[in-house]
Order: C-alpha cells, then sequence, then structure tokens
C-alpha cells in the first residue's frame, strides 16, 4: 500500500496480526535494509576462502571507463572474488561537472564526493581506484573538444603512467558512440588506445623512464558493446535517437570518379565478434551473484540519483546488475587471438603461477620453474583442505607457500634472467607475497584495529591510541612488534603471546606533530576560476600518483608470528563515532584541521547596482541611491582542548567599510562554534566587479600567527568524512542588474538548490515553503513562487499538493518551475500537457534568440540583451521541455554548436498563461550560474521575480 493505514484501522489490524503471529509463530522482518554485512572482510571461513582464491594465480583487470558511475561494478565482484585477481577501477576524471541529487556541492566539491562514492562502492565490490588528471568540465557533444580541453598529450601521459605503474593484463574501456550522448565517453575511449600503444614505447614519455617505470603494454584492450558497457550510466548520456552505433565504425569510402558506372552497393559488414561475460554465474562462497553485489556497489553513487530499489533475479538493473555483457577485442599482443571465437576476456592468457616463467623467456631456468610450481602446489593444498571443511589445516600449506614466495624473490638475482625478467616476475611476487600474508592471517583467524580517541585533531596535540590483534584462529600467536607511523613521540607496546579468543590489547599516548598541515584532497585545480583554460587537475608531487586520497600519515604496522610465518599488517588509524543513531557507528581517519577553523557565509556577495541607462525604473533607482549593506558572518571553532580567546576582523577591499571593526569571542570548550556578523558597506560609487574580503583571526595564545582558513566538511551516511580547506574569502559582486523592491517570494526546496540566497541578494522576502503550508496556507501572500532543482524528484508534498500551485497561478500569481528530469513526466504537473526531454545547450557561448522581445522577462526591470547572455559557464541549460501542448509559448530559442546536436532548441524557457496569471519552465541553467556569480542570470532572476509585481508606467 502507498498510503499509511489509518491510526484506528491500523491498530486493529496491527492487535490482528500479532494474534496471528503468537498463534503460528511467524518471525516478523525489520522493514529497513540491512546495511552491513553478517560475514567479516578480515577473518572466518568466506574471507580465507577469498583469500585461498588469490594464491595461485597471477593476473590483474582493469577497467577505464569516463566518469563515476561508468565502471562495471560485476566484473570487479566477478575477475576480483571470483577469480582471485587484482582489480582496477582507472576513472578518466572525478565527475566534477556532473549534477547532484542529494546535497549542494558542485565543481570541485562534487568531484571530492564523487571519489568518495566510488571508495564505497569498492569495499563492496574490491576493486582498488585511481585517476587521471582530467577534470569533468561538463557535457559534450565533440569527443576532440573534450580531448583538447584536457590536453592529448598530458592525459595520454597520465594513462601510460599508470598503465606503466599498475601493469594491467588486460584492460576495458568504453567505445566510439560515433554520435549522441556525452561524448566524453568517446574521447576517453580514443585516449585509452592511444595510450596502449604508447606505453610499450620507452621513446614515449621518455621522463616517465628517468623516473624509474618500465615500458609495458596489456596484452588485451576491448572496447565495451553499446553505451559504457551493460547497464546505462544512470541518466548522464545516452545513444542517439536511433539506438547504438557501431563499436568501431569503418572509416568512410572515397566517393568514385564521376566518370565511374554506378557502384554496386558494398557487401555487409561482417558481425562484430563479441567476448560475453557472465556475471550472472552464482558464487556459493558469498551467496550472491557477481551482478547482485554489482548492483550494490553501484548503489552508492547516490549524488547521481542511485541507490534506489535493488535488481531483482532475471530482471535488468543497471550496469552494476546486469546478467553479463558483451565486450570487443580491439588491440592485443596475442597472435591471432583477434581470429578466435572467445569465451572469457582472459581466453589466450595463462593466469596460474607457474605462467611466470613466460617472462623468462622460451627456456625458463629449472629452478623458476621449480620454485613457481611449489608455490602453486602449496596453494592447492590449501584450497582442498578448505574445500573439505577443514580450514584449520589451511594453515600449514599457506605458510610453506609464503615461505616458498620469499625464498624465490631472494633467488631471483642469482638465476640468470635478464633485468626485464627479473622486474616483471618480482613485481608480480610482490603482490603475491601480500597475498600469502593475508591468507596467513585468515587462516588464523586474526583481526586487527587500531583507533584513536579524537578524529578532527590539531598540530601538537596529544591523543590516546587502542592497539588492538584478536585471535580467533585454533592456536596461540606472537605479536613481535609495533611500530607506530606519523605522530611525535609515540609509546611502545610490548610483545606479547596472544592465546586463541584471546586479544593483544595496547594503549598509546603519542602528539600529533607540530608542523603537520591541515588535511585537504591532494589535487586541486584553476579551471572553475578560469573555464578559458586546461581542465586538468593538479597532483600533489609526494602522493602517488591518480590515488583517491593522499595516504594518511597515521598508520600502524603489526609484525606477528603465525605458526611458522613472520606476516606484516598496515593499517591507518581511525577514529570512531557516531552522527546519526539510526546509521550507526561510522570511522574516519584523523583529520588535521587548524587550531582556529574560519568560515565566512555568504561565499559570493552580490550587490545590485544598476546603472542609470535604460528604463525610468532602473533610472529611479540609480539616482542618489547608495549601494546595499551586506550581512557577513564569521564563525570560528575552537580546536584547542581548552578554553582560548581570540578576536575576529575583516581585511577588506579599498574604499570598502565594515561595522564593527572586530570582534573579541571567548570560548569555554574545545569544538565549540560561535560567529560574528559584521555590516559590509561598499564606497557610494562602487564600480562592477568582483571584490574579495577576508576574515582573519588572531589569539593571545598563539601569538602573532593569523588564522584564515577553514575546511568544508563533505559527509554523508553512505561515505567516509572528508574535508577541503578553504581560505576564509567571500567574493563581493557587484553587479549592473535592476531589482524590483517588496516582491515576496515562496520557494519550494528541491536538490542541492543553491539559488534561494540569490532570491535574498536582490532584495526579495524569501520564505521556504514547507509540506503543510503548500497543502493549506495562503499562498495568495507570495507575488512569486518558484520550485526548486528537480524539486518534483524529491518533493513528495509537491507532487500530492501540485494541484495548488495551478490554483495559485490561475488566481493570478506566477509560477516559475526550474528543471526536472524524467520525474516530471510520471504525471501532468504542468497546466497543459508537457514532457521533460533529454534535450540540452552545452555551449554556454551560443547566441540566445529571444522569441518574445517585448515580454517583460526580458525589459523589466532589466532590459535583456546580448550582454545577459556573456560570461555563463559550462552550460546553457538541459532537460528542456520536448513534447508540449500548443498553449506554451517558446521565450527563447538556441542552436548548439557541436554537429551531433544540431536544430533549432526549444523548450528551455517556456511560459503557459493560467487564468489571470501564468507559469513558467526554466530549463536555462541558473542553479549553475547564480553561484558562479554570472551577472546576467542574476538579470535574468530579477526580472523572473518582477513578474510578481508589473511595472507602473
Amino acid at each position: 500500500m502507498k498510503r499509511l493505514l489509518t491510526p484506528t484501522v491500523g491498530a486493529r489490524l496491527f492487535g490482528l496480526a500479532l494474534t496471528l503471529l503468537a498463534a503460528v509463530h511467524l518471525h516478523v522482518l525489520a522493514q529497513n535494509r540491512m546495511t552491513y554485512s553478517l560475514v567479516s572482510p578480515d577473518s572466518g571461513h568466506v574471507a580465507l576462502g577469498l583469500a585461498l582464491r588469490k594464491l595461485g594465480v597471477s593476473g590483474t583487470f582493469m577497467q577505464a571507463p569516463a566518469h563515476p558511475d561508468d565502471e562495471t561494478n560485476a566484473l570487479f565482484a566477478l575477475f576480483g572474488y571470483g577469480m582471485g585477481l587484482r582489480t582496477i577501477d582507472l576513472q578518466n576524471n572525478r565527475g566534477e561537472g556532473g549534477q547532484n541529487e542529494i546535497c549542494p556541492e558542485l565543481f570541485g566539491d562534487i568531484g571530492v564526493l564523487r571519489t568518495s562514492e566510488l571508495l564505497a562502492a569498492h569495499r563492496i565490490d574490491g576493486a582498488e581506484q585511481y585517476f587521471t588528471r582530467a577534470i569533468d568540465y561538463g557535457y559534450s557533444f565533440d569527443p576532440q573538444e573534450v580531448i583538447g580541453k584536457w590536453g592529448r598529450q598530458d592525459i595520454v601521459g597520465d594513462y601510460v603512467r599508470l598503465f606503466r605503474t599498475l601493469r594491467p593484463d588486460i584492460v576495458v574501456t568504453m567505445n566510439i558512440q560515433g554520435r549522441g550522448g556525452d561524448r566524453a565517453h568517446e574521447a576517453t575511449t580514443v585516449l585509452v588506445r592511444e595510450a596502449w600503444l604508447a606505453a610499450a614505447d620507452p621513446s614515449k614519455y621518455p621522463e616517465q623512464i628517468r623516473q624509474g617505470l618500465r615500458p609495458w603494454q596489456p596484452m588485451k584492450l576491448y572496447f565495451s558493446a553499446g553505451f559504457g558497457g551493460p547497464g546505462g550510466r544512470g541518466g548522464r548520456g545516452a545513444p542517439g535517437p536511433d539506438g547504438p552505433p557501431p563499436l568501431a565504425p569503418p572509416p568512410p569510402t572515397p566517393p568514385p570518379p564521376a566518370s565511374s558506372p554506378p557502384a554496386s552497393p558494398p557487401p555487409a559488414s561482417p558481425p562484430v565478434k563479441l567476448t560475453p561475460v557472465n556475471t550472472a554465474a552464482y558464487d556459493p562462497l558469498l551467496g550472491r551473484t557477481y551482478q547482485e553485489i554489482g548492483s550494490d556497489a553501484r548503489s552508492f553513487h547516490k549524488c547521481q540519483g542511485t541507490g534506489g530499489l535493488p535488481g531483482l533475479p532475471g530482471i535488468a538493473g543497471g550496469r552494476g546488475g546486469r546478467g553479463g555483457g558483451g565486450y570487443q577485442l580491439m588491440e592485443t599482443t596475442i597472435a591471432l587471438q583477434k581470429n578466435q571465437d572467445e569465451t572469457s576476456l582472459f581466453d589466450g592468457i595463462d593466469i596460474s603461477l607457474p605462467a611466470l616463467a613466460r617472462y623468462a623467456g622460451p627456456n625458463p631456468p629449472p629452478a623458476l620453474t621449480a620454485s613457481l610450481a611449489q608455490i602453486f602446489t602449496e596453494a592447492n593444498r590449501a584450497r582442498s583442505a578448505f574445500a573439505a571443511g577443514n580450514d584449520a589445516s589451511t594453515a600449514a600449506p599457506v605458510e610453506a607457500g609464503l615461505a616458498a614466495v620469499r625464498a624465490l624473490r631472494a633467488q631471483l638475482a642469482s638465476m640468470g634472467l635478464g633485468d626485464s625478467a627479473r622486474y616483471e616476475i618480482d613485481f608480480r611476487l610482490n603482490t603475491k607475497e601480500r597475498d600469502y600474508q593475508d591468507a596467513v592471517l585468515a587462516a588464523h583467524g586474526i583481526t586487527f584495529d587500531a583507533v584513536a580517541d579524537d578524529g578532527l585533531v590539531i598540530p601538537g596535540q596529544p591523543v590516546k591510541l587502542s592497539i588492538l590483534a584478536q585471535n580467533h584462529g585454533p592456536s596461540d600467536i606472537a605479536v613481535t612488534g609495533v611500530a607506530i607511523a606519523g605522530f611525535d613521540a609515540p609509546g611502545s607496546c610490548q610483545p606479547a603471546t596472544v592465546k586463541k579468543d584471546a586479544v593483544f590489547a595496547c594503549a598509546v599516548d603519542a602528539h600529533v606533530p607540530k608542523d603537520a598541515k591541515p588535511t585537504s584532497p591532494y589535487f586541486y585545480d584553476n579551471y572553475w576560476k578560469h573555464p578559458a583554460g586546461q581542465a586538468i587537475n593538479v597532483f600533489a608531487p609526494d602522493v602517488p600518483f591518480g590515488v583517491p586520497f593522499a595516504p594518511t600519515p597515521f598508520r600502524v604496522t603489526f609484525h606477528l608470528k603465525a605458526g611458522g610465518a613472520d606476516v606484516t599488517r598496515e593499517l591507518p588509524v581511525q577514529f570512531r563515532y557516531v552522527k546519526d543513531t539510526y546509521y550507526g557507528d561510522k570511522r574516519m581517519e584523523l583529520n588535521v584541521v587548524p587550531v582556529f577553523s574560519v568560515g565566512i557565509s555568504p561565499p559570493l556577495s552580490v550587490i545590485p547596482v544598476p546603472a542609470a541607462a535604460g528604463s525610468p525604473q532602473r533610472a529611479a533607482a540609480k539616482a542618489g541611491a547608495n549601494p546595499p549593506a551586506r550581512e557577513i558572518h564569521v564563525s570560528v571553532t575552537n580546536g584547542a582542548k581548552a578554553k582560548a580567546q581570540v578576536r575576529v576582523a575583516l581585511e577588506l577591499p579599498l574604499g570598502w567599510s565594515a561595522v564593527p571593526a572586530g570582534v573579541p569571542i571567548d570560548f569555554t570548550h574545545e569544538d565549540e562554534s560561535l560567529s560574528a556578523r559584521f555590516l559590509v558597506t561598499a564606497p557610494a560609487h562602487v564600480k562592477t566587479g568582483e571584490y574579495t574580503l577576508r576574515a582573519v583571526v588572531t589569539s593571545p595564545a598563539t601569538g602573532d600567527r593569523r588564522f584564515a582558513d577553514g575546511y568544508q566538511e563533505i559527509e554523508y551516511p553512505h561515505v567516509e568524512r572528508r574535508q577541503v580547506v578553504k581560505p576564509a574569502e567571500t567574493i563581493l559582486k557587484v553587479v549592473d542588474v535592476g531589482i524590483v523592491s517588496e516582491i515576496s517570494v515562496g520557494y519550494i526546496v528541491g536538490v542541492g538548490d543553491r539559488v534561494p540566497p540569490a532570491i535574498e541578494q536582490l532584495g526579495a522576502k524569501l520564505t521556504l515553503i514547507g509540506p503543510e503550508e503548500l497543502a493549506w496556507g495562503d499562498l495568495s501572500k507570495y507575488g512569486v513562487i518558484m520550485t526548486g532543482v528537480r524539486a518534483y524528484e524529491r518533493r513528495a508534498d509537491l507532487r500530492a499538493y501540485n494541484r495548488r500551485l495551478l490554483e495559485y497561478a490561475g488566481q493570478g500569481g506566477t509560477v516559475i518551475v526550474q528543471y526536472n528530469k524524467m520525474e516530471f513526466n510520471q504525471a501532468e504537473y504542468g497546466p497543459y500537457p508537457a514532457k521533460v526531454s533529454g534535450n540540452r545547450v552545452s555551449d554556454e557561448t551560443v547566441p540566445v534568440k529571444v522569441l518574445a522581445p517585448n515580454h517583460p522577462l526580458f525589459n523589466y526591470p532589466n532590459k535583456i540583451g546580448a550582454s545577459t547572455w556573456a560570461g555563463w559557464v559550462q552550460e546553457r541549460g538541459l532537460y528542456f521541455l520536448g513534447e508540449k501542448d500548443a498553449r506554451y509559448v517558446d521565450l527563447v530559442s538556441m542552436v548548439d554548436s557541436f554537429k551531433d546536436n544540431p536544430g533549432d532548441k526549444l523548450g528551455a524557457f517556456v511560459e503557459a498563461r493560467v487564468g489571470k496569471g501564468r507559469w513558467i519552465y526554466l530549463g536555462l541553467g541558473l542553479w549553475r550560474q547564480l553561484p558562479a556569480g554570472t551577472e546576467g542570470a542574476y538579470q535574468l532572476l530579477a526580472n523572473l521575480i518582477g513578474l510578481g509585481k508589473p511595472p507602473t508606467d
């Protein structure tokens, strides 16, 4: 049932249900979805079985998609969990240019969120994560534009670097779309293929060779069939209207000479060979299919709208959850492999451990083959014991296998191998040694933990560490040492024997280094401030290239004796906390924060100063008027573990003033946050443009040190907490915008909505309309009611009471509906039939043709002209109205500059008259332009809300 039972009837039925359940002893299941596993990832039967699968094989599968959620999570589960191989997700970018369906982060901040969502997904599917430096700068219909924006040489070089570093055997990328969709997918495919060809050539990117990398070429490169592989990408891009194109379209045939006779039709192209992958296979150890695991992993892309109903067996359910797919072999180092009818991506590749001898050439040393065979034999012995149900008996062969791996690595230098052969074999044996150590720990049932008593720490702060090792195995183990890294003068843990079912526990006092830098992403960019430049991130040189986030310096390494094997386990120090009782405990790595963290709001303060030219209203507004003052709020958080006194002041642009000049704040305890309020005024004849204001905090406790940075927390229930350090700055944007005073605007907040602050800065009285007011409140008090971005997707009350908005419009009100996606089409929410389409205009510079030049929207209080459309960022708009009743009137039209997005685009700005009022659909991207400070967007917004008070002359 979609509606809840009334209390009376519900109580009666509930009582009846209890009676029936008591009679038949039925089990009542809770109606919340399980978000945790009953199986430990580190110990127990399942963890041991997965660890053993890795011991007799050696191979690496890599997928190289374009954006977060383009990856095929089920493939990682199949090849990682099912086959025991190393699996890697190499994303081209972090999805910075996408939309946000859960929260307000955009641009670089949404890139941090989407990186965190990928890590959350890989906790389920088991893959490692890497990135190139490319920035997702927005939707494009031209792959060459995308490649040029990224920088072909740079991004091909990034792929080459990561191929040489990680040395995958198989790479799966996307495909050549040919038309339609977001062509960044095609651009990614082109660059990955170029990198595949270049990575084996030491003359390409020779600086990488000088840095110690070695040439490498994966044995196979596949393109995925259809759009981005099985599934689809959550609506970001899609095939053209005629369906998906061929994977690798042939080059065009030149026309025949004029004198030639008519050519006969060319013969039909042979069918493309596709290699199937069955992710619907059931894994009895895991109790699930790989597609089910993939679906759960993909559900963590929640800011892209995933995470709804999980797929059911036999029902297609998104990229992670389809039962297989096809892949076209485009490049290979294996002779004649393209002629084969493949049944697996690994056809033609021997992934057994003894096959590592191939790197030694056709006649490998007998000592090498014998050693590899011994390691392989021990792996099989352990798996046989496991299959027989004797988990405890796996320990001895696993320990023997670890000893054999270490012995072989020590002997490689004396086997007469060439330098390249020795490197390739040892590179893979290094991974295998870690796999064997993990299997030893799993066979002995050992788990570890290292937690601190604080998660947000300041330089010099003391912390208490709890270091634990738990033994659930069949025999005693010995903790022979514990190394603690990242802290100043940490205490030590004494060696100890840990009995079966006992815990090694060590409490340590340590200090965060006094020179510790605040924790922030190691990647940053200049692109969003200067979008005419290259869309590329800058990576800190002291961080491993392409990792999701810089590894935390706060780490603990255990040294143990388990059975006859010496093993180690390194793990980060974490902090445990509960932020939301419903979701339970979470963990985070230690984040360093400033002693005094300084935040400022709003981040953008728009000051409308209309030029005198234009309408009489604008001239009257300008004459003798001073620029409006703006409230600036500075928040300060005390990170010190004591009382503290600080003073807050503003650094102002020349000629600007602030009242008061400074504000003292007294803190009484750690983590206390207090704020100071300032009233900032521009000079009387301030010029339009951008000005920067900074907040500065000083304290007697820290001498002459100035604090002018804070951090933005990016945390949601499904991801680990991250923070981005930002300067405490506000942009004061003086814009040529006329405003209409005394307008009352009702706003129905949507998803990640940053439009309301812009309305307030234009002088309107803003009220956020909640469910009760929408249901029965007096809406006639508003001159304008605006619905937020994708509000019909997330606001059930809006869908339920939409008729109230139509009635309001019919009685003379103005309703403005910002863009929605396809959920708008589930009912008739407009006054007349209309459907949202996927139409968009991605070139933010194309001319906008006004179709109703006399409409008030283009004349009052601002005259809309060519300058209004200048300086837009990323795009003109998206999700325009498509099919619509003739009573809708288009107000503008545009033609995108991309040949693959042809034709006049209507539906971006549409009006329908309803009774005495009007209903407007706004597909133009004001929601993105307003936070960016685009002046023309503020002119349009002022005119939109000005409809609530028509001109009097």
